[in-house]
Order: C-alpha cells, then structure tokens, then sequence
C-alpha cells in the first residue's frame, strides 16, 4: 500500500511538470496569484519580526526592568493625553536624585540625566551638527552597559566635582577625528543652549550599530551632570532631566516601583490626597504597545496576502478541472485496471498542493531576493525565519487541499466506461 502511495506520488510530479511545459502561460499565471500572495504575507510577517527584532535588540540595551522618573507619564494608548497638565509639574532636581538615590534599597544603581541641544561641535577643521549631548551621574555605566573602544569612564571625583571631560559614541569619534587620529587626551569645542565651553575626551564607546528607536549612543558625547549644572540655567524650559533606576538582580519592576513611589512622595512633601506630580515609567510599556503595533501589521499583511491568495486558488482550481477533462480517457482506463477512487483522489490533490508549493516558492525566493538587496541598501538586518518559511509552506498546502479537492472528487467519482468513450 505504502509502495502504491510513494509511486502515485512520483507520477504524479511527473504530470504536474508536463502540465508546466505543456501549458506554460496558463499555469503561470495562474501560479502568479499564489506567489504574490505568499510573497506580500511573507515580506510582511518578515518584515515586521526584523523591526521587531531590531527594537527589541534597542529595548534590551536599556533593560526590561528599568525603571524611569520624570514629569511625563508615558502613554502608548488612544486616550487623551493631558500634556498641560504635565509640563506645570516641577522637573526632576539633582537633590531629590541624590536623596532618591540615598533611600532605595533594592535598586542595583540610580542615575539622573539631562540633554543638551548642540549647535555645533568642533575639533580643529571637523565640525558636527547632529550629536546629541547628554549629562549623566557616576552610576550611569551601572544602570546602562558601556563598552569602551578606548579609554575608560568618568572618576567619581570628576563626576561630583563636573569636570571638563567626555566620552564619544563611535560615530562622533570617526567624525571628529577620522583618520585613525586617537581622539582620547584630545580637547573639542562644543556651542550648545548659548554656552561654547570645551572638552577633553577621555573614552570612546564601541559601535553599537542603528536602532529605529534611536538608542544607540552612536551619536552620542557624554558629559558629567554636575558640568551641565556649572554651564548652564538648570530652570531652563529647555533642560528637563530624568532619573534612571536598575533594580537589583531578582527584584521587578513592580517591586521596585513600590518603594520608589513613597520615596518620591515624602522627597517632595505631598499630603496624603495629593496627587502624584511625577511620572514612573517601565520600558515593558513600549514592549507591550510595541507588540500590538506588530499584531496588527502581521493582520495587515495577512488580509493584503490573502485577496492575491483567493484569486491564485481560483487559479489552481481552473487548471485542476482543465486537467480533469483533458485526462478523463486516463482515468477511466486506470479505474477499469482496478485503480481505487481514493488514488484517483490523492493523485490529483497531490497534483494541486505540488503547483501551489511551486507558486509559494517563488514567492519566497522573491521575498529573500528583495530582503537581500534592502540589506545590500541599508545597515538594516532583515531576516527571513523558518517559522515564517513554514508559514507560506502551510498556506500553500492547504489553498492546494481547498483549490484541488472538488476536482479531484470529480475525478475520482467518474464512471470508468463513460470516462473511456469520452473524447
């Protein structure tokens, strides 16, 4: 029985590619429908796992559990978000950090940081334009992982005392001193919120590489806080800094989110029916507004794949009644020889699920060529998954079942002696 199955099987391969070469245009076309749908359901699913990917690799670099204080809640539904309620509370102060940073007990490390807007940054005749310019606490390499290429990080003593020091993301470093010029022990002006003010360089971060969330420190040139505080007007609408927490190993974000609401409280001397007039955030709510955008896309994606998918089964199922008509002679000569129905059946299901795998292997190979050149394109990395692979071969397989299954019925229910005086 298993040796009949194998050999109907080889036979009918052998039809499905006759049927290739003898009727090219018509089974082309009719296979186009299933490879554009499998093309456009691939390259979506494809595409949103390498966003997804590359935003996770983007969160992962801050750590699920990190916790961040500031004076804006953060707010991924579609519910109105009451920012004139927000911008009146106070912003986050360097003694409430440090008192902050005095009192948790299960955090692992405390940092505060701000952001500067640089006009400009200039080493001799190399300028930049688009650095970003941050002010960060001792701790900062405690509650974000910083791989240096060269040099090292700040001392607590020019931490606390602001020093005139910085550390270069890779990007700003190849900018600023390209031609293999070591930038550590150099000095750099910087014209940034009205001040000019120069720095020495004592490290340089390791490449990171991109991230759609803009993560990367890359672009970044890293000072100490109390420098920021020395240069510039701290009430300043345009300085709004935040407190970063990484709990300790074991403790959760909600754990941790527990102790700092009291904390924070008593630090800015609220009464019990007052409201909060700060914001804690997790990064777990970006996560999960993150996965419902993914969701939807992959929907997306799937209704687009799916109309080209319907007219592609219509397709195969035009070609599988034209196949039973042009063989009705041979089926009936097979019948009269014993052939059961069910082989009947199974050859020409066979025959519709092989032509719809060929369709869906074009679209593959269409979506991996495309992905190829976006990747040839861009530092962007694109990947095209197995699961998503065995998704557009499952797809395939059962529009082959659907499509083929009413001929193949036909096929099988055929009355031998009319099937052989047929012409």
């Amino acid at each position: 029985m298993l040796g009949i199955f194998f050999k109907t099987i080889a036979e009918t391969m052998g039809l499905v590619f006759q049927e290739l070469r003898n009727n090219k245009l018509r089974t082309s076309l009719s296979l186009l429908g299933v490879s554009i749908g499998i093309f456009c359901i691939i390259a979506v699913l494809s595409a949103v796992d390498s966003l997804k990917r590359n935003m996770e690799s983007g969160l992962n670099k801050l750590g699920t559990d990190m916790i961040y204080i500031t004076r804006w809640p953060w707010q991924f539904s579609n519910e109105e978000y009451t920012w004139w309620e927000y911008v009146k509370r106070p912003t986050m102060k360097y003694d409430e950090f440090q008192q902050l940073s005095d009192k948790l007990t299960l955090a692992k490390a405390v940092a505060i940081e701000t952001w500067l807007s640089p006009q400009e940054v200039k080493f001799m005749d190399h300028t930049l334009q688009n650095a970003s310019i941050s002010g960060v606490t001792s701790q900062y390499d405690e509650v974000y992982t910083m791989n240096f290429m060269s040099g090292r990080y700040f001392t607590d003593g020019e931490s606390v005392g602001g020093s005139e020091v910085a550390i270069l993301g890779y990007e700003v470093a190849q900018e600023l001193f390209p031609g293999g010029l070591q930038p550590v022990g150099k000095y750099f002006w910087v014209r940034a919120n009205g001040s000019q003010f120069k720095l020495r360089v004592i490290g340089v971060l390791e490449k990171e590489g991109e991230s759609i969330i803009d993560i990367s420190n890359d672009n970044s040139i890293i000072i100490p806080f109390n420098y920021i505080r020395r240069i510039v007007d701290m009430n300043s609408p345009m300085i709004d800094p935040m407190i970063e927490v990484r709990p300790k190993e074991g403790v959760t974000a909600d754990e941790i989110k527990d102790e700092i609401y009291p904390i924070m409280r008593n630090i800015r001397n609220l009464r019990p029916a007052e409201q909060n007039d700060f914001a804690v955030n997790e990064i777990t709510l970006a996560a999960d507004a993150l996965d419902n955008l993914f969701a939807a896309l992959n929907m997306v994606g799937m209704i687009i794949g799916g109309f080209s998918i319907l007219v592609g089964g219509f397709g195969i199922a035009n070609i599988m009644f034209v196949s039973v008509k042009e063989r009705t002679n041979v089926i009936g000569i097979k019948k009269s020889l014993g052939a059961k129905n069910y082989l009947i059946l199974t050859e020409f299901l066979i025959e519709a699920i092989v032509l719809s795998l060929i369709g869906c292997l074009f679209g593959l190979l269409l979506v991996w060529v495309l992905m190829l050149v976006a990747e040839n394109l861009s530092d962007f990395g694109f990947i095209l998954s197995w699961t998503n692979i065995a998704i557009g071969a499952i797809i395939s397989i059962s529009l082959g079942v659907v499509a083929g299954i009413v001929p193949a019925i036909t096929a099988s229910r055929m009355n031998p002696v009319e099937a052989i005086r047929s012409r």
